[in-house]
């Protein structure tokens, strides 16, 4: 049976796919062919993560890059018009040059920036990307966790309110029909006292 090394079965792989009209493929196909293939699922899908991730890394830089650059074009503007300006108030202001120090020093500091906007440093620029996800990852994170606290302290206060509503409901009802009571008058107590005396007489007459 051949066997092949490693860097062999990349090529391998390389060339088979060069010769595919296939321009992408979705994961679950990856994932199904890996299989089908004898590669563990597991590694596929620790691999398409390492390739987001990097891929991600890879976005993030280029927007440090293009906003470097973006702000040092900016720059160069601002050089060129703000010393513009100072060379013909230092001519008109008579003998004496004093610009030229202007010139260098902001040159200088232009310099600079020009290096760390066309030439920057790959590491920290990997470095700062990643810190720049990082911070973002974590800005969702806690912006989710917010929305599900928000959520839950809806639903208790909805549920609050409810019950107080259904509990008014209940007294309401309650007190749409009072209960009747009866009044009992005492009789009069001279009416009683005379009875009592015509039952005694009657009895004597007997």
């Amino acid at each position: 049976m051949k066997q092949y090394s490693r860097d062999e079965v990349e090529e391998i792989l390389r060339r088979a796919l060069e010769t595919q009209p296939l321009e992408t493929l979705s994961h679950r196909d990856l994932v199904d062919s890996a299989v089908e293939a004898g590669i563990d699922a597991a590694d596929i899908e620790a691999a398409a993560t390492q390739i987001e991730e990097e891929r991600e890394i890879l976005v993030e830089e280029a927007q440090i890059v293009n906003a470097r650059k973006k702000r040092f074009l900016q720059s160069i503007y601002t050089y060129v018009v703000v010393n513009a300006g100072l060379f013909v108030i230092d001519i008109m202001s008579g003998p004496g040059w004093w610009v030229q120090w202007v010139l260098a020093g902001w040159g200088i500091a232009l310099a600079l920036g020009a290096r760390r906007a066309l030439m920057p440093d790959r590491e920290r620029l990997r470095a700062r990307a990643r810190r720049r996800i990082a911070k973002r990852s974590r800005g969702k994170w806690e912006k989710q966790v917010r929305k599900e606290v928000d959520r839950a302290i809806q639903v208790g206060v909805d549920a609050l309110v409810d019950a107080a509503s259904r509990k008014l409901s209940d007294r309401e009802r309650g007190s749409s029909h009072p209960t009747r009571r009866m009044r009992v008058e005492q009789p009069d107590a001279d009416v009683v006292e005379v009875e009592t005396i015509e039952r005694t007489d009657r009895k004597q007459r007997r």
